[in-house]
């Protein structure tokens, strides 16, 4: 068999087949990530991407290969979640502009494509680095072009194209020494060749391996409505979701009632269904990481959602606010800001600060660019400063402002600490420009601490950790292993403190109590007497302390 043009309707069938592809190897891809603390997974980023641009790929119908590889390109760039969803939808974007105005196309202009492809990624990247999906994706294009010298066929280039790009893959961990120590190879790579496996399969003709409502099917609504909780006080504030799978050996269903019982004891309407291989869980709690804390004791989890039900009925204090704004029949301002974390208390910090528009987000939970697009618009000012503090937010971050129709400053705070910091540094009525520029120079001299837990077994930096450990991170990297929450705690603090330090902030988690971080902040206050120590509720799920040290 022979593949000499490829026109819409095979293009939409491959790039259906790559989603579909990526679906089933979604956990395995989440898995090869190299921390142990629980994150936005590469799997899924990449999957929410690509099914945002099947969404789109699924109302166009035609022939038109230009057509299809527009409804790709818009909808992988509304869709791009974390910096590896980002990067594809660079890469589907590059190719776009190659086969624009192109009812069909050759093998040239497959290679041309993906060439074009990797050019845009880099481009979008301020700091490319090797062993990853860039460099992955550059050998799939370096493939393809050496191909399309040899063979007009587009199997045989696509062939040629995943074999070196499996090579490349193979050598990422020589490239970047932490896939070395976690015994991986780059997921973000992984993923593209999954994609492009897909890909050859639907050009050989291979049987198809699903239909568009396959993926682009909406997920299950939660069992408790936001109408039916509006006029109620919530008690339990998280709504959680997510399923368990490939169970460990010898799970019965015993196991499965202890763990029914144990989220009824920190939670209420609890939904555990136990079917083949498979757990579906929903429950509404104060700490949804020890929900995923059990859950993880039978197998492994996928589909995550965290829903904070307080931020969502009552709008996080933004009541009075939202009020205001349509009593002024939301006159356009000059300048506003938009800020992404999770946790009301979080929420209510930025707020206190200045902060009008807010984007739940943050580790296991990046938005899209299309998310903070809308909150960009929702902000109806001329002016917009978007603070991620999330590293793995950034670049969604900056894509949004790219298409954005107002001006608008991506300030690149990695951590809430920095954003909070940078928030001192914002000025209602001064330019954009010069907020900007203060906002940055807030963050300079933040140092960020987290302690959390470890979701698998690992080794870091010749240290073994266990899952469920706890652990200390400074400025993202694993510091303190330890047993204890308190412990871990002071001891991550100790590597932060330095002479010039004067403030210590903590914000505690839903996870952990208040009397037990005051009583943390207490102790501190001792042994830290030339610094001030505050703490703050923050509410966010999987960390029991965001520390701060200025």
């Amino acid at each position: 068999m022979k593949i000499e043009k490829i026109n819409g309707a095979l293009f939409k069938e491959m790039v259906l087949n790559g989603a579909i592809l990526l679906a089933r190897s979604k956990d395995e891809l989440n898995d090869l990530n190299v921390f142990p603390v629980p994150d936005g997974d590469t799997g899924t980023n990449m999957l929410l991407t690509i099914k945002s641009a099947v969404k789109e790929m699924s109302q166009i119908d035609s022939d038109d290969i230009s057509l299809m590889g527009e409804a790709l390109s818009r909808g992988s760039l509304k869709g791009a979640r974390g910096n590896s969803g980002v990067i594809l939808s660079q890469i589907f974007r590059g190719f776009y502009s190659v086969i624009q105005g192109k009812k069909e196309i050759t093998a040239i202009d497959l290679a041309d494509g993906l060439d074009k492809g990797v050019a845009t990624a880099y481009r979008a990247v301020m700091k490319p680095r090797e062993g990853t999906i860039l460099t992955v994706s550059r050998a799939v294009a370096e493939g393809a072009i050496e191909a399309k010298d040899d063979t007009d066929d587009i199997i045989e280039v696509m062939e040629r194209a995943l074999s070196d790009g499996e090579d490349m893959l193979e050598r990422t961990p020589d490239m970047l020494d932490v896939l070395k120590q976690a015994g991986v190879v780059d997921a973000g790579g992984a993923g593209l060749l999954v994609i492009y496996r897909g890909y050859l399969s639907a050009l050989r003709g291979e049987k198809p391996l699903g239909t568009m409502d396959d993926v682009v099917k909406e997920s299950e609504k939660p069992i408790v409505s936001a109408a039916s909780a509006m006029d109620m006080e919530i008690e339990f504030g998280y709504c959680t979701e997510f399923f368990v799978n490939e169970l460990k050996e010898n799970i019965n269903d015993d196991d499965v009632d202890r763990f029914t019982n144990k989220l009824q004891q920190i939670g209420d309407s609890v939904v555990v269904v136990h079917d083949v291989g498979m757990i579906k869980t929903h429950v509404h709690s104060e700490m949804p990481g020890k929900v995923l804390q059990y859950a993880m004791k039978l197998g492994t989890l996928s589909d995550i959602k965290i829903e904070n039900m307080r931020e969502q009925h009552n709008s996080l204090h933004f009541e009075t606010k939202e009020v205001e704004q349509k009593e002024k029949q939301k006159e356009k301002t000059n300048s506003e800001v938009v800020t992404v974390a999770a946790g009301t208390g979080l929420a209510a910090v930025f707020v206190d600060l200045g902060a009008t528009q807010f984007v739940e987000g943050g580790q296991t939970m990046n938005p899209s660019t299309e998310d903070l697009l809308e909150a960009i618009n929702k902000a109806n000012a001329d002016n917009v400063i978007i603070l991620p503090n999330n590293s793995n937010i950034i670049m969604a971050a900056q894509q949004a402002a790219e298409i954005a129709e107002c001006n608008v400053q991506v300030i690149p705070t990695k951590t809430i600490p920095q954003g909070v910091a940078a928030m001192l540094g914002y000025d209602l009525n001064a330019e954009i420009d010069t907020n900007a520029k203060n906002m940055e120079s807030m963050i300079d001299d933040v140092i960020t601490g987290q302690v959390t837990y470890a979701v698998r077994n690992s080794t870091f930096d010749g240290q073994k950790i266990k899952k469920d450990d706890i652990m200390g991170l400074v400025d993202g990297k694993i510091s303190i292993v330890c047993n204890d929450v308190h412990e871990c705690v002071t001891s991550t603090l100790e590597k932060m403190m330095h002479d010039d330090a004067e403030i210590i902030t903590l914000f505690y988690g839903s996870d952990t109590t208040e009397e037990n971080a005051t009583k943390l902040s207490e102790e501190l206050s001792e042994k830290y007497p030339d610094a001030d120590v505050e703490v703050y509720f923050g509410g966010q799920p999987l960390y029991y302390y965001i520390i701060s040290v200025e």
